[in-house]
């Protein structure tokens, strides 16, 4: 199982092939969508001029989308308590998605400057595409 972040997802839908090619070299996992993530994506495409909402709701189909709640807001906080003011600033979609990898003791898949920051590595498991 593998937990992807909102760059992982936006990349994806803009046809970046480092994001085809983690996919399919791990074609036997279960990916996960948080829900701040998964939205991330998809406002984005509603913002998009040509963008389409429903299409890209379709050609994300293969994750399934973990809801967050009061406890990944909690753990969100504890992270970036422990990352501490020498690591980055963890914004809120951010965080809830390092909380999520740490619910579910899985990495998270990223290429955002903030979650691959050294520090964040240091608390939360985070593999790059």
């Amino acid at each position: 199982m593998k937990v992807l972040d909102a760059t992982f997802l936006v990349d994806y839908l803009d046809g970046v092939d480092a994001t085809a090619e983690y996919l399919l070299a791990h074609e036997d996992e279960r990916f996960i969508l948080p829900a701040p993530a998964y939205a991330e994506a998809l406002v984005g495409e509603g913002n998009d001029p040509n963008g389409d909402v429903a299409e890209a709701k379709a050609e994300l189909s293969w994750g399934a989308v973990y809801e967050t709640g009061e406890d990944t807001a909690s753990l969100a906080g504890e992270i970036a308590d422990e990352i501490g003011p020498q690591g980055p600033f963890l914004a809120g979609t951010n965080g809830l998605i390092a909380a999520v990898g740490r619910e579910l003791d899985t990495p998270v898949v990223s290429d955002d400057g903030d979650l691959t920051h050294e520090e964040t590595k240091k608390v939360v498991d985070v593999e790059e595409y």
